[in-house]
């Protein structure tokens, strides 16, 4: 998709149908206004810029507005990013060398799973493990998070 309008094209026939919430802010169920089609839509805004689409079945689309009850594939932040690495899809270059998208990311995955390294983060982002290692400088609790420490210093 992209570029032809293609993606355009489908998400104009795609209806959202259940947002996961909470701490899973990325993850939709949708169902097609065309064939009916259920779909878990993983939209991955900040190191990417795509959305992942897994078919659903009846009775999975069911556990999950029943139940909710979601498929693991994108349940954590990581396992998106994993993804679109696993799909070769080169990761967006920043050049600011403190962009919020990639704290706020690095934070994320950081309360995700506390113990991922540095090297980890690197790859999951696309960064130096050197600008991974400035990232999570960034967002030691102790100073706050970088929207936190701009508030303060702005005073609001």
């Amino acid at each position: 998709m992209g570029g032809d309008g293609l993606d355009e094209r489908v998400f104009a026939t795609i209806e959202n149908v259940i947002d996961h919430g909470a701490d899973a802010w990325w993850l939709h169920l949708s169902r097609c206004r065309a064939c009916g089609q259920n779909w878990m839509i993983a939209q991955e805004e900040r190191i990417f810029d795509e959305h992942f689409l897994r078919r659903l079945t009846v009775d999975e689309a069911n556990r999950i507005s029943g139940d909710a009850e979601w498929p693991v594939e994108f349940s954590s932040y990581e396992r998106v990013l994993k993804t679109g690495h696993a799909l070769h899809i080169r990761p967006c270059v920043f050049l600011d060398r403190l962009p919020p998208s990639l704290i706020w990311t690095a934070e994320d995955l950081r309360k995700e799973r506390p113990d991922i390294s540095t090297e980890e983060i690197a790859f999951l982002l696309g960064i130096t493990e050197t600008q991974s290692k400035r990232l999570l400088a960034a967002t030691t609790p102790e100073r706050g998070s970088w929207w936190q420490r701009t508030r303060r210093l702005l005073g609001w």
